[in-house]
């Protein structure tokens, strides 16, 4: 029988195939944001990616990246590293929330 994946090891997929979407785009794309891209991948690699602080540096790159006026040849690679991106951030929020909801209601029934 199949076991069905947990949303975090989802958001944790996401998460690492956004990180795999930015590392295709040209070097230049990252310029003045090699320092949050490599936060960002640290707290993928740990498994953080539920944590606030992944959701502020994913968004700081996307503002970067938001900024870019891509050329013909890479405007693909951006839109779909910033869809990655986008999803990995929303996923953990949407995560991240709903554990919140359970605890909540876990504390009520104790109560």
């Amino acid at each position: 029988m199949f076991q069905k994946p947990s949303l975090i090891d989802t958001v944790n997929t996401m998460a690492r195939e956004a990180i795999d979407a930015l590392d295709a785009l040209p070097a230049d794309a990252l310029r003045g944001a090699e320092r949050d891209r490599d936060y960002c991948e640290r707290l993928v690699i740990k498994g953080d990616v539920l944590v606030e602080d992944f959701r502020e540096v994913g968004a700081k790159i996307l503002r970067h990246l938001a900024r870019i006026e891509p050329e013909e040849r890479f405007a693909r690679e951006l839109d779909s590293a910033m869809r990655r991106l986008r999803d990995a951030i929303n996923g953990s929020y949407r995560v991240s929330l709903g554990l919140g909801a359970e605890r909540a209601t876990s504390f009520q029934r104790a109560a």
